[in-house]
């Protein structure tokens, strides 16, 4: 089983232009992604809280 945007080429292309921190922050944290919105939630609330 891969992560959440192998399968997915919309979330694929987003994850893969995001920061490295911010994509760390994300496959850590473990929460489930589906939609691209999801993911743009998740990094933009990763960006907010990370000062």
């Amino acid at each position: 089983m891969g992560t959440f945007y192998e399968n997915n080429p919309d979330l694929r292309g987003y994850f893969e232009n995001l920061p490295i921190d911010v994509k760390n922050r994300i496959l850590k944290s473990g929460v489930e992604i589906s939609t691209l919105g999801e993911l743009m939630q998740a990094a933009e609330h990763i960006r907010e809280t990370n000062g």
